[in-house]
């Protein structure tokens, strides 16, 4: 169990050095396009490796992001549509 967790967060953390330096060779200065984008990273990553073992806390942080992430989007929306 503890390998995956290891190689969990070596695919997230290169995933996300590479998701700041696209990001920051674009000249993206909003913050909830890195918030998003490190949140996608977190799931992208999570399904790609897959741990057997999931706590409560886990599950819990897995809900959390994905409310942030939905109200980041449906503020996106929200702005694109009142313009």
């Amino acid at each position: 169990m503890e390998r995956r967790v290891s190689i969990l967060v070596l695919v997230y953390a290169f995933l996300v050095v590479l998701s700041i330096i696209s990001l920051y060779g674009l000249s993206e200065k909003r913050v909830d396009v890195y918030v998003s984008l490190n949140i996608l990273t977190y799931y992208v990553s999570y399904a790609i490796v897959r741990p057997t073992y999931t706590s409560r806390y886990v599950k819990a942080l897995n809900i959390l992001l994905f409310i942030v992430f939905a109200i980041i989007v449906s503020y996106r929306v929200y702005e694109v549509l009142s313009t």
